[in-house]
C-alpha cells in the first residue's frame, strides 16, 4: 500500500499537467498521502525513485514552471549538481546542493508536498 501511495505522488506533476482542471492539493489529497505524511520520507522517495527515474524531470519542470515569489525549487545546474532550495516571501533563502540527481529530487518532492499538504 505505501509502495503505490509513493508512485502515485512520484507521478503528480504529470497527472496535474494531463487533468489540468484539478489542483495539486486535491491530487495529493487524493493520493491519500495526507492520511500517511508521517510515515513517508526523503528515503522511500528515493527508493521510488530509483526505480521510476522519468518522474526526475517531471519534478524539474514542475518546479521551473512554478509561478510563486516564494516556496520550494529544484534546479539542475548543469555542472551535474542539483540545487534544492526555499525562496520564502521575504526574498530570504536556504539552498542545499546535491551530486545525486535522485537525492535531490526527493528532497524537493518531500519539501514541496508537504507545503502543498499545509496550505
Amino acid at each position: 500500500m505505501m509502495d503505490e501511495l509513493i508512485k502515485r505522488i512520484l507521478f503528480l506533476p504529470k497527472e496535474f499537467h494531463n487533468k489540468r482542471d484539478v489542483s495539486i492539493y486535491s491530487l495529493l489529497k487524493e493520493s491519500g498521502y495526507f492520511e500517511f505524511y508521517e510515515y513517508i520520507n526523503e528515503t522511500n522517495i528515493y527508493n521510488a525513485l530509483t526505480a521510476n527515474q522519468q518522474c526526475i524531470d517531471d519534478w524539474i519542470s514542475w518546479s521551473e514552471d512554478k509561478r510563486s515569489n516564494s516556496g520550494w525549487y529544484l534546479i539542475n545546474t548543469g555542472n551535474e549538481t542539483f540545487i534544492v532550495g526555499h525562496m520564502a516571501s521575504d526574498s530570504q533563502f536556504k539552498t542545499t546542493e546535491y551530486l545525486d540527481r535522485i537525492e535531490a529530487c526527493a528532497a524537493f518532492i518531500k519539501h514541496e508536498i508537504e507545503e502543498i499538504r499545509k496550505i
